[in-house]
């Protein structure tokens, strides 16, 4: 049955300085056209009225982006007003449904927005979904004027959803789907999650050309990302997965580990090299190395036969081995990203959940690094009652492990995650502080660190981890928060990339 009539708008909200195809959009997408339905998007990207284009900078003076240069692929900041260009996109594209997809950052535009849409088609209904919506259902009800709310995944509560508008049918009782009726919220049980074989490929026609690229090492490459699997396997108390999978618990439904067959993989990737001339990929599991080195061998040895491009990808030192870095490396991947995030084992175990030994994420990053992977390190500094002692711990940890680089963020207390609560009870945040940023800046109080001095060593954590000792009392001045440390942090950072040799000579 064709419901091309019927046209369903998705909002992409990105306020960062970044090209991307976000997955969650382009599979949604996917699935209502193969059902029949028409697509369009409204893309908040390079407006400058809600550019984060600072946010990039802070993390480019930091050491952890390298500068890209993103006019060279056509973008452009605009000087047009956001609200207005919206409005007029549903005017002129009609649709009978919108759609928004909420990350905490960025959650009061995405309100916005949609209150915006609301007060002039307040007959156009409106659906939100999303990590968000999933651990804070209520406040989404409270502070927007969306219609219906999805819990769960999304592909299939969509297309149902879509089917029941576009025929008058009753959307009371759709699984996955909450909504709010005479002020009381209802929400139906979830369905079981669907197959990963059975989704479509991506539908990546609804973006700009320049979404089609990405960044790596300081250069722009026909890039996509990809997804494998669904469903973190572990705890992390700093991430929200959990609270995903409580939703499912509460429904009766189980939300495991789970991906796609090697073959039907690769089908989508050739299909995704083939039609849009993709060189390079992005793995974006939470954990790629998780599945079993027997699976993994095999699409090992489809990916470099079928696709043979270059990648990265994310994995956790639990899943690492020598057999699976020496796999990674046969299948073309060039660099793997993995999780320190505390230096101190007994902080990382009563926080944050991450119970792995400092020799094993010594050991897991020498592996791969034996196997000739670039590796990348996930740091977190600011966390509750952490220490100065502590954040130096952790760069001492990475010394250790040799890491080739650098991602960094202060602490974010996520929504609907156990140290958020934690925060909230020992009074170092206040109920309802939002999560705002990119990880640049603290939100937290912690009564062992200044802001001053948790800023000065964000800015310098990456000439702590990669310069010599000797050059240590420069870099504690280049902590400074002033123009003359900045000045002080580039000149250091000179000295390193002008002598790459040095690096590790002095791991301890």
């Amino acid at each position: 049955m064709s419901f091309e009539n019927f046209k369903v708008m998705f909002v992409f909200v990105n306020d960062r300085f970044r090209t991307f195809i976000p997955i969650n959009i382009s599979y949604l997408s996917a699935a209502l056209k193969e059902a029949g339905f028409s697509t369009c998007l409204f893309d908040t990207s390079f407006y400058a009225e809600q550019e984060g284009v600072e946010l990039e900078k802070k993390k480019e003076e930091a050491g952890i982006f390298m500068s890209v240069d993103y006019e060279s692929i056509g973008v452009r900041l605009k000087d047009d007003d956001l609200f207005q260009d919206l409005l007029d996109a549903v005017e002129n594209e009609k649709p009978r449904l919108i759609a928004f997809s909420i990350f905490s950052q960025a959650k009061f535009q995405n309100f916005d927005l949609a209150n915006a849409i609301k007060e002039k088609f307040s007959d156009i209904p409106i659906i939100m979904g999303g990590i968000h919506v999933n651990v804070e259902p209520e406040e989404v009800f409270k502070l927007s004027k969306t219609d219906y709310l999805c819990l769960g995944e999304g592909e299939e509560a969509l297309v149902e959803l879509a089917k029941c508008l576009a025929t008058g049918g009753d959307t009371a009782n759709i699984e996955n789907l909450a909504m709010k009726r005479d002020g009381v919220i209802y929400k139906n049980p979830l369905r079981p999650t669907q197959p990963l074989d059975e989704l479509p490929f991506p539908d990546w026609d609804l973006f700009e050309p320049y979404h089609q690229y990405g960044p790596f090492r300081g250069n722009l490459y026909k890039m996509a990302l990809v997804e494998y699997s669904r469903t973190c396997p572990f705890d992390c108390h700093y991430c929200g997965n959990d609270a995903l999978r409580g939703n499912y618990r509460d429904s009766g439904q189980f939300m495991g580990y789970r991906y796609k067959t090697p073959q039907r993989w690769i089908d989508e990737l050739k299909y995704l090299k083939d039609k849009y001339g993709v060189q390079f990929l992005y793995i974006v599991d939470g954990t790629f190395a998780a599945q079993k080195s027997s699976n993994l061998e095999e699409v090992a040895e489809l990916y470099a036969k079928e696709i043979n491009l270059p990648f990265f990808c994310d994995a956790t030192v639990f899943c690492l081995s020598p057999k699976k870095a020496g796999l990674l490396k046969a299948m073309g991947c060039v660099c793997v990203n993995m999780g320190i995030e505390s230096g101190n084992l007994e902080y990382r175990k009563k926080y944050l959940n991450r119970t792995m030994t400092n020799e094993k994420i010594i050991s897991s990053f020498l592996e791969a690094r034996e196997a000739g992977l670039e590796t990348r390190s996930f740091n977190i500094i600011g966390s509750p009652y952490e220490t100065r002692e502590d954040i130096m711990g952790t760069i001492d940890l990475n010394r250790k492990a040799k890491v080739g680089s650098i991602s960094l963020s202060v602490f974010m207390p996520y929504e609907g995650t156990p140290l958020r609560k934690l925060c909230i009870d020992n009074e170092l945040m206040a109920q309802g502080t939002a999560v705002s940023g990119d990880g640049t800046e603290p939100i937290i109080k912690n009564p062992n660190l200044s802001h001053d001095e948790l800023m000065g060593l964000y800015n310098t954590f990456s000439l702590y981890v990669l310069a010599p000792k000797e050059m240590y009392p420069d870099i504690r001045r280049a902590e400074a928060n002033t123009p003359e440390g900045l000045l002080l942090r580039k000149e250091i950072m000179g000295r390193i990339e002008a002598s790459k040799a040095f690096q590790y000579a002095d791991p301890g």
